[in-house]
C-alpha cells in the first residue's frame, strides 16, 4: 500500500515541479525584478516560518489527523518566549520553555482527538479559538517588544548568503523526510493513515503514534513562533492569524490526502514554494490585497479538488 502511494506521488511531484517552473516563468516575464537571487531568497524567507508548521501538519495528516490550531499555538509560543526574554531568563531556557509550552498545547489536542475520540476538525477548531484567546488574554491584547536579544541572530542572521531561518527550515525538511522514509515509526504512520483498524489488529500502537504527531506538530509550531519573534523583535497575539488556510492549502497541494496515508514532505515543500511564488508575484504585479485573497481562496479550492480527484471521488 505504501509503495503504491509513493509511486502515485511521483506523478504528483512532477506535476508540482512543472507548475512551479511555469509560475516562475510567468512572473519573470511579467515583472522586471522577480527573477533575481535576492527575490528568491525573500521567497524562501517568507515560506520558512509557515513551512515549519506545514512540516508538522504533513505528518499529522499522513497519520489520518488534522490540526487547525497550529498558527494559534505558534502565537502562544511567541508570547511565552517574549515574556521570558523580558524577564532576562537564560536564552537556552527561553527556547526550551517556549517549545515545551507549545508541546503541552499539542498534547491537549492529542488528548481530545485520540483519548476522547473527538473529530479532529471540531477539536482543533475549538482549541484554535482557545489558544488564540490565551495569546490575547496573556497581555491584555498588547504586543511584547523584545528588541535585540540572544535569539536575534538566529532570526535575522544569514549563512552562505541565505537567512538562517531558511537553513533551519530545510534542515527540518530533510530530517522529516529521513524519519518518514527510513524509520519504523514513519512507515507505521503511513499505514495508520491508510487503515488504522488493520494496524491495531497487527499490534501497532495507533493512538500513541497519532498522539505524538500532534505533540511534534505543536513543537514545530512553537519553533516557528520563536523564530518569528526573534525575526521581528516583537511578539504579537495576532501572529500568523489566518495562516492556517495557506498552510493547509500548501499541504493539500503537495499531495497529502485529507483521508491520510499518502504524500510526503517533498510535495509539501513544492506546495509551499508554489504558494510563495504566487504571493510574491502578485505583490510584484501590485495586485490589490482583496484580489490576493481571491487567489488564496482559489488555490485552496484547487488543492481540495485535487485531493478529491486523487481519491477517485468526492463528498457523499
Amino acid at each position: 500500500m505504501i509503495t503504491a502511494f509513493k509511486r502515485q506521488d511521483n506523478w504528483t511531484l512532477i506535476g508540482l515541479f512543472i507548475t512551479l517552473l511555469l509560475m516562475i516563468a510567468l512572473f519573470s516575464w511579467q515583472t522586471e525584478f522577480f527573477f533575481s537571487t535576492r527575490n528568491f531568497i525573500n521567497i524562501g524567507q517568507a515560506i520558512s516560518i509557515r513551512g515549519l508548521i506545514a512540516i508538522g501538519l504533513t505528518v499529522v495528516m499522513i497519520a489520518g489527523g488534522l490540526d487547525l490550531s497550529m498558527a494559534a499555538v505558534a502565537a502562544v509560543a511567541g508570547m511565552v518566549t517574549a515574556s521570558l526574554i523580558t524577564l532576562e531568563v537564560n536564552s537556552v531556557l527561553v527556547g526550551v520553555f517556549g517549545i515545551a509550552a507549545a508541546g503541552v498545547l499539542g498534547a491537549f489536542n492529542a488528548l481530545l482527538v485520540v483519548k476522547f475520540r473527538i473529530n479532529p476538525i471540531i477539536a482543533t477548531l475549538g482549541t484554535l479559538l482557545f489558544y488564540r484567546g490565551l495569546a490575547f488574554v496573556s497581555t491584555g491584547g498588547d504586543n511584547i517588544v523584545v528588541g535585540v536579544n540572544a535569539w536575534s541572530e538566529l532570526g535575522r542572521g544569514s549563512w552562505l548568503g541565505a537567512p538562517i531561518t531558511v537553513w533551519l527550515f530545510l534542515a527540518v525538511v530533510v530530517m522529516g523526510m529521513c524519519f518518514m522514509r527510513f524509520t519504523v515509526a514513519g512507515n507505521h504512520l503511513y499505514a495508520i493513515g491508510g487503515n488504522s483498524e488493520a494496524c491495531r489488529n497487527v499490534g501497532i500502537r495507533v493512538d500513541r503514534l497519532r498522539g505524538w504527531t500532534y505533540v511534534a506538530q505543536a513543537c514545530l509550531a512553537g519553533l516557528a513562533g520563536l523564530m518569528l519573534t526573534s525575526q521581528s523583535g516583537t511578539a504579537l497575539p495576532s501572529a500568523l492569524n489566518g495562516a492556517e488556510l495557506d498552510i493547509i492549502a500548501a499541504v493539500l497541494l503537495g499531495g497529502i490526502a485529507l483521508s491520510g496515508g499518502r504524500g510526503g514532505l517533498l510535495g509539501t515543500l513544492l506546495g509551499l514554494l508554489i504558494i510563495g511564488v504566487v504571493q510574491n508575484g502578485l505583490i510584484h504585479l501590485n495586485v490589490q490585497i482583496y484580489w490576493q485573497s481571491v487567489v488564496r481562496g482559489a488555490i485552496l479550492i484547487i488543492a481540495v479538488t485535487l485531493d478529491s480527484l486523487r481519491r477517485g471521488g468526492g463528498y457523499r
